[in-house]
């Protein structure tokens, strides 16, 4: 089995036990503290996330380590607002635009604490920008392909929980190890996992098309 492969297993059962986890808790009275309306958690986790460029720029090590609560905080709330809009039957339109549109400014800010941690050279910035790309025509790709009615949930190799979920863990590491190689490697491989997964989408949504 491809390396790439045992990545996609193991971030897929990683994503999976956390989904449980959360109906999980709301079941057993998560449900009754968080609010009702699921757009509150969507707008709750930009808002914890937008101190996190400032914090990072003291390069501290505790604001290193804030910066990381704040983004499993941010990342718990992006899984949650989608399952207490079902669990409280509050599923809307509104709430699906705001859900995958903020995202992506969360998205963005996430990356860019990364960048900011690594000091921000030519290299990092390159592979910034390509990590930005690929989570953009990920999202985008799938966006468009719904639209036209080709399926896209489940497809390719890195869907946004799969992609956060790297980022803490490299956070995770570079806290632990303090070493800017560690960041560094990690945008390489987001630049390259998330371009592959839009590109991995663009040949599937093709060929449904010209099936």
């Amino acid at each position: 089995m491809s390396l790439t492969a045992v990545l996609t297993v193991v971030l897929g059962k990683l994503k999976d036990r956390i989904e449980r986890v959360g109906k999980t808790l709301l079941e057993r009275g998560l449900a009754k503290v968080l609010p009702r309306n699921p757009n509150a958690l969507t707008i709750g986790s930009l808002i914890i996330t937008l101190p996190t460029p400032y914090l990072v720029i003291t390069h501290e090590h505790l604001a290193y380590i804030l910066v990381f609560i704040l983004l499993v905080l941010a990342s718990g709330f992006d899984m949650l607002d989608g399952l207490v809009a079902r669990y409280w039957g509050r599923s809307s339109k509104l709430g699906a635009f705001l859900d995958s549109t903020l995202d992506r400014y969360v998205d963005f800010i996430a990356l860019l604490d990364l960048w900011l941690m690594y000091n921000g050279d030519f290299l990092s910035t390159v592979f910034l920008l390509l990590a930005i790309l690929g989570s953009l025509m990920t999202s985008y790709a799938r966006a468009r392909a719904e639209a036209l009615g080709v399926k896209m949930m489940g497809v390719g190799l890195l869907e946004r929980e799969e992609r956060l979920i790297i980022i803490l863990l490299i956070l995770l590491l570079f806290i632990i190890v303090d070493k800017g190689f560690v960041i560094l490697y990690g945008l390489l491989v987001l630049a390259v996992l998330t371009n592959v997964t839009a590109i991995e989408r663009i040949i599937i949504v093709t060929r449904s098309i010209n099936n």
